[in-house]
């Protein structure tokens, strides 16, 4: 079997994968032979470090849902190998899927070695007051371009550039906001880190409002943002 250039994702601020998972699938992996390297976190990545991404997209990545991780990085115009979901697999199914062989994990020693353990306990422990990677990223093969998004948005996270739609300052997105993407209507808006589908980019209704909770939702943003621009406009007269 080739030699596979691995990238996995620890997901530093929420720790959504399983740290024994991730532990167990890069000590397999290494001790097959192949190149793992252990991303602390792909959300922060995509925002602060595009050329780490494209080298992170030539590689077979391992993350949470593929739907969001390919929304992630086609936000940067770029497509990834291969995506694994390891928020919702085990270690074996993974490599099961990958064509590696499943290990004795007991027999294994990678498994109980110290630095390993260190290199993804460090990966997935998050520097204290850093600011978290909380962003939204557009599914563009979701995507109407109706611009809800922006048009619902306080902090400007948005923009529309020539009837297209992007996510122009995902830095003011407010953490643990997920509001514009319950406005979407075809739920192309996806927060990789938050916990349930379809916003986290799962492909399951586990969290839907109801169209009319919906639209006060939209209702209510869209005269606060009137009465925004009025404020200002009286200020200049």
């Amino acid at each position: 079997m080739p030699i596979m250039e691995i990238s996995v994702c620890a997901c530093m601020y929420r720790q959504i994968m399983n740290r024994e998972e991730i532990t167990k699938l890069v000590s397999a992996l290494r001790n097959a032979g192949h190149a793992v390297t252990v991303i602390p976190d792909l959300c922060k990545t995509t925002i602060s470090d595009s050329e780490q991404m494209a080298a992170i997209a030539s590689t077979t990545v391992v993350a949470c849902y593929p739907r969001a991780v390919r929304s992630l990085f086609n936000s940067l115009g770029l497509k990834p190998e291969q995506v694994f979901d390891i928020r919702n697999h085990s270690c074996e199914q993974i490599l099961g899927e990958m064509g590696v062989l499943i290990p004795d994990f007991t027999a294994l020693d990678d498994i109980c070695n110290s630095s390993l353990i260190g290199e993804i306990y460090n990966a997935t422990s998050s520097p204290a007051n850093e600011q978290e990677a909380w962003n939204p990223v557009i599914d563009k093969e979701r995507c109407t371009e109706c611009a809800k998004c922006h048009d619902f948005c306080l902090f400007g996270v948005y923009s529309v550039d020539h009837g297209t739609v992007k996510v122009k300052q995902p830095q003011n997105c407010k953490n643990n906001c997920p509001a514009c993407a319950r406005v979407c209507p075809s739920n192309a808006i996806i927060f990789p880190k938050y916990e349930k589908s379809p916003v986290n980019g799962g492909l399951h209704n586990e969290e839907k409002l109801d169209e009319t909770d919906t639209k006060v939702i939209y209702n209510i943003a869209l005269k606060y943002k009137l009465e925004e621009r009025r404020a200002k406009v009286s200020l200049f007269k």
